[in-house]
């Protein structure tokens, strides 16, 4: 039998908690501790006291730590932290890249000079020879030395509705022949200067950091090293797959270069190991980090194979790692590290609310490239061209805004919440319709967008009534099944998270039509990035409904009835203007009759009728809608299949008559 302790040998539980962390309540807390756990060892514990003594350092030293504890544990939480650095730490935490400084944008005018020629029908034209193409990053300067750079290429003989150019007669000679025309064309512009750096690395270092001493870093253009191979930035060094983009020229792809002019840039996705990030310290400083340059794992892309899911193709034998059955292609490696070499890095430096300034303040400029061929020209022809290059000048007819300093720690507070919530990805119908708007224009331009649920598609065809008819294939989408119609279109129903994505682009007269092959190529390569995985994305063609205007109007006897009824048109034409008119949008007949009504001179508005224009009538869409059938209390709905109306004419289809 055991013996038993006896009760003054048994060990005490001690119930030690601090509730106030400041000096005086570890003093209280440690003298009432003292008095219940050593009564017998010490009882003096006057202000004089050897005992009080110690006990007033212990709380000093207790006050001291505790400040700092609940100082750091307050600075570890977003909504509390005061601290610059620890701001930024935490937003990096939540996804979110923290900027120095912002650069002012605005739009610039480029004028040149270039002589006439006569062409074939004998009419004196610009001679498009001396047209100059300038490459990307031309360099200008404003009355107050603030460098501006215009990002894309500027093209002198591309004449687009993607890329205007204004022609006017500059000079004429003593008969009044054209002798020069002047050339306008329009690009935006930001705040900013390009710098070029060399930077020698010496042998491999893992996670090899680069600094930029300028503390007001825009932007990487560039990161080459000595053997002309380029590095590419990422969004963190375990990405797998970067997304970059390449010129629109026959060598990327013959089928897409005819798009030339209206997409410029491909998107293309690339898996390398050659990657960087880019950080912010808290005194804007940026830095570039490279990966660990470990190659134990495979960094090439595979086709998928069961024995080797989630792995590496030269670790197959090695089971020490961490195996993702959802990705095939996934490797281990966070990418090289630059190894003796020398680094040439080329970034754009400035922005800040000092690159604000007013318009016609941006007249000089500082640097630039030329594309043109001048070794085709013979010796007076290019002594033609040398003096037309002189004639090159630009404006700012706009005030430069948006220049901003850095991000304050609200700011960033604020946006690292926002980026957290919405993870950059696209989760929500409108996420994705944001998206498609917010593309680069140079990828190519989204004229309307709509988005639906396939479950929505489904539900509207089985009700819809519309009767659209295309003449092309001369069948009816009404009178087809469901499946049908999914087959026609290539759909996939199969997956039930699908959302498809209606859009039409413009042509060159800024009428709505089909977008081309290469626009639809960077739509599907632009959503990847931001596309959930189990997401699909189906990108379908809108329908156009093309209609007419017919209207008829009583004017008062005192004012001129062709001059009213111009009138009447014009405010049509501004009623059914292209840019306010999307996917799904009803007429409103009665604010269209309202809007004649209010011109003055119309006494009274006697008939105003919509009618459906299509390929029988001429150069119009092929598809017809029953329009009366879809009016009810003035108002025509729309088709449940996404559509859009349109005044493809203004100056034919919109026709009226006084009375």
């Amino acid at each position: 039998m055991a013996e038993t302790q006896p009760k003054s040998f048994q060990p005490l539980n001690k119930d030690i908690r601090y509730l106030n962390r400041d000096f005086a309540s570890f003093k209280a807390g440690l003298i009432e501790f003292s008095k219940n756990y050593f009564p017998k060892t010490y009882k003096d514990f006057s202000e004089s006291s050897p005992g009080t003594m110690f006990i007033e350092q212990a709380s000093y030293v207790g006050d001291v730590l505790s400040y700092y504890i609940d100082y750091q544990f307050k600075e570890s939480l977003m909504p509390y932290s005061e601290e610059r650095k620890n701001v930024i730490a935490l937003s990096k935490y939540l996804g979110y890249k923290t900027t120095p400084t912002k650069s002012s944008i605005t739009e610039i005018e480029l004028f040149q000079l270039i002589p006439s020629k006569v062409d074939a029908d004998g009419n004196y034209v610009p001679d498009e020879k001396y047209c100059l193409s300038i490459r990307e990053n031309m360099e200008l300067i404003n009355n107050s030395n603030q460098n501006f750079i215009i990002s894309e290429p500027v093209d002198f003989s591309v004449d687009t509705r993607f890329s205007p150019r204004e022609v006017s007669v500059y000079s004429r000679d003593s008969l009044g022949v054209p002798q020069f025309f002047l050339l306008r064309k329009t690009a935006k512009a930001f705040a900013g200067k390009i710098v070029t750096k060399n930077f020698t690395v010496g042998a491999a270092t893992p996670y090899y950091k680069i600094v930029l001493e300028e503390k007001n870093v825009v932007n990487i253009i560039s990161v080459i090293d000595e053997d002309n191979n380029k590095w590419y930035e990422a969004d963190y060094l375990a990405q797998d797959v970067i997304f970059t983009d390449v010129d629109n020229s026959q060598v990327t792809d013959e089928n897409f270069y005819v798009y030339k002019t209206e997409v410029s840039k491909i998107i293309k996705s690339l898996k390398t190991s050659r990657k960087y990030i880019t950080s912010i310290t808290a005194d804007n400083t940026t830095y570039l980090e490279f990966g660990p340059g470990l190659d134990n794992y495979s960094d090439e892309i595979v086709y998928p194979n069961a024995s080797i899911v989630g792995i590496g193709l030269s670790n197959i034998r090695n089971t020490d790692i961490s195996l993702d059955g959802s990705n095939f292609l996934k490797t281990n490696t966070f990418g090289a590290a630059p190894a003796n070499t020398v680094l040439t890095i080329n970034y754009i430096i400035g922005g800040g609310s000092l690159s604000n300034c007013n318009a016609n303040e941006i007249t000089r400029i500082s640097s630039y490239q030329l594309l043109n061929d001048a070794t085709s020209l013979n010796p007076n022809e290019q002594t033609l061209f040398n003096t037309v290059q002189q004639t090159l000048r630009v404006n700012n007819y706009t005030a430069a805004v948006g220049g901003a300093d850095e991000e304050s720690v609200d700011q960033i507070k604020q946006n690292a919440i926002l980026n957290f919530t919405t993870q950059n990805r696209s989760v929500t119908k409108d996420d994705y319709l944001i998206r498609t708007y917010a593309m680069p224009p140079k990828y190519g331009s989204i004229a309307k967008a709509y988005i639906t649920s396939d479950t929505d598609l489904v539900l509207n065809l089985k009700n819809d009534v519309s009767g659209f008819v295309d003449y092309n294939n001369n069948t009816t989408d009404t009178n087809n099944s469901v499946d049908n119609y999914f087959r026609k279109i290539n759909y996939d129903v199969t997956n039930p998270f699908s959302v498809n994505l209606y859009v039409l682009g413009y042509n060159e007269n800024k009428n709505l039509t089909q977008i081309n092959e290469a626009l639809f190529y960077n739509i599907k390569e632009y959503l990847k990035k931001y596309r959930l995985l189990t997401d699909g994305v189906n990108i379908i063609d809108g329908y156009i409904i093309n209609i007419g205007v017919n209207f008829k109007i009583l004017t008062y006897n005192n004012y001129n009835k062709k001059e009213v009824l111009n009138n009447c048109i014009t405010k049509v034409k501004d009623f059914f203007n292209i840019d306010k008119w999307s996917f799904s949008q009803p007429i409103n007949l009665s604010q269209l009759e309202l809007e004649i009504a209010r011109v003055e001179g119309v006494q009274s508005l006697t008939n105003v009728e919509i009618v459906n224009l299509t390929a029988k009538d001429g150069n119009y869409s092929p598809h017809e809608y029953d329009i009366l059938s879809a009016t009810k209390n003035k108002i025509i709905y729309p088709s449940l299949d996404p559509c859009v109306f349109e005044v493809k004419y203004p100056d034919i289809d919109i026709k009226g008559n006084v009375v």
